[in-house]
């Protein structure tokens, strides 16, 4: 079994340091909207091995069938602080999305075993889980995701 075998590509991510401006400014350049806008607060996270608390914000637009991600850290250090620090905004990771939880574990295990790193991971509760692995033969990071469904966004910026 592949890591992509039962899961479709969900999102291109790039980490900004503020989603709502960058989101306006995509709107209104590409046409890329409508952005819809949540706060995530995981309610267990680990970074690099370690449980560490974080929370980030993102806008979210569909282009074709896929989508395109804007996130900013919002609180504690993660991947995305680290990310900001060394390269500035731009180009995070891309993401795999599974139809079950088993499904994305069973990705993540395979990963494991190859003995990728496992850079970061969340889980939302009912909501979904995801982790980020190191892909070095891309230079970037992939994340595996399993997202039952978000609440209604906070806002959305047309």
């Amino acid at each position: 079994m592949g890591v992509a075998d039962g899961g479709t590509l969900h999102h291109t991510c790039f980490v900004v340091y503020d989603v709502e401006k960058a989101a306006k400014a995509l709107a209104a350049s590409l046409s890329i909207k409508p952005w819809n806008v949540w706060t995530i607060e995981p309610v267990e996270t680990m970074v690099r091995g370690k449980a560490v608390p974080f929370s980030f914000r993102v806008a979210i637009a569909q282009v074709g069938g896929s989508h395109y991600e804007l996130l900013a850290p919002r609180s504690g250090k993660s991947v995305y602080v680290e990310h900001l620090k060394s390269h500035g905004e731009g180009f995070h990771h891309t993401c795999i999305a599974y139809g079950t939880l088993e499904a994305m574990r069973a990705a993540r295990d395979e990963l494991s075993t190859q003995g990728r790193e496992m850079i970061q991971s969340g889980s939302m509760g009912e909501l979904g889980e995801f982790c980020y692995f190191d892909i070095r033969e891309t230079g970037a990071v992939l994340e595996l995701l399993y997202l039952k469904e978000l609440p209604p966004p906070e806002k959305t910026i047309a």
